[in-house]
């Protein structure tokens, strides 16, 4: 029997203002393509978020007499969809309460009834558009994420209803649940010094996602990547910060319920994200996305590489 999860520890979302985004730097007509692009994400991310929040309404439809038993086959099926609708990384865990916004500012309204497991979810964005970050093209990438795995959410949730499942879709623009630590939890990867996810894949290089359930979840073993470590012999991301926003390994924060290190100063972070609309300098020079895990690992030492301040 599945429990409901409810908020602990006073954890308070951090609202994103859409009308504080600078679109001036797409604003000569070679950009017009490009800017075009970027308002057809924005529409189709707030969309998909307007049906995300329709979970409740949605789990009222469930059939749960045609509910089949989650064993490893009906897992290695619905891995396989997800892959089949462009989603690159999954895990699964049980929601961390800890990690629910007693706070949440995209209306889900769920704070004290999410479902017990999340299938946590992952898309990658394309390494030669975050190359140039802070220009318009990374902005732009970080914007189509948002939509495209958004969108495929959605429907991984809908794909359990519709096998007698309930199932909560939290968009990756803004949930009732802080995902990174989500999904470090189900396996995916480790927090940089940076505060995103990193995981073997692709590096800092992916947005995240997730879905609540009640099904039952198969076992997640958690890997030891190394990468919190070798983050601490790193840290350009810290030095090309142009807000100074990411606290190095030695300051971080302790979060107010303990649970969490607090990774960035989002006074300063949020006015160049804004600017640049999603910045993304943090990730382009981080090196498990220059040059990938296996060769950062490979020789256990930072990677010098140019950095962008503006």
């Amino acid at each position: 029997m599945f429990r409901i999860k409810k908020a602990k520890g006073g954890l308070k979302q951090r609202y994103i203002d859409m009308d504080r985004v600078r679109t001036e730097r797409f604003g000569n007509e070679s950009n017009k393509e490009l800017l075009d692009e970027v308002f057809s994400h924005i529409g189709r991310t707030f969309k998909g978020l307007s049906k995300a929040k329709r979970s409740k309404k949605y789990n009222k439809q469930v059939d749960q007499s045609k509910r089949p038993k989650a064993d490893e086959k009906f897992w290695d099926e619905l891995v396989e969809y997800a892959k089949s609708i462009g989603i690159d990384l999954i895990g699964f865990t049980e929601v961390d309460e800890y990690f629910i916004f007693e706070e949440e500012m995209t209306d889900y309204r769920v704070k004290d009834n999410v479902l017990d497991n999340a299938i946590v979810l992952g898309m990658e964005m394309d390494k030669g558009r975050i190359e140039q970050a802070p220009k318009p093209p990374a902005g732009a990438e970080a914007m189509k994420i948002y939509a495209d795995l958004g969108e495929a959410t959605v429907k991984l949730a809908q794909y359990l209803r519709d096998r007698g499942f309930q199932a909560q879709a939290f968009h990756p623009f803004g949930g009732p649940v802080l995902y990174p630590p989500m999904a470090e939890k189900a396996g995916l990867g480790e927090i940089g010094v940076n505060g995103v996810l990193i995981s073997r894949k692709f590096g800092p290089r992916q947005r995240l996602s997730m879905i609540a359930t009640d099904a039952s979840l198969p076992e997640t073993k958690k890997p030891n990547l190394g990468i919190r470590e070798y983050c601490k012999t790193c840290e350009l991301c810290v030095k090309a910060c142009p807000g100074g926003a990411i606290f190095p390994h030695d300051k971080k924060k302790q979060s107010p319920n303990g649970k969490y290190l607090q990774n960035i100063d989002g006074d300063k972070c949020f006015p160049h994200f804004f600017k640049h609309f999603g910045c993304s300098i943090c990730i382009k020079v981080c090196p498990f996305s220059k040059v990938g895990y296996d060769e950062v690992m490979k020789k256990k030492r930072p990677v010098l590489t140019a950095t962008t301040k503006d």
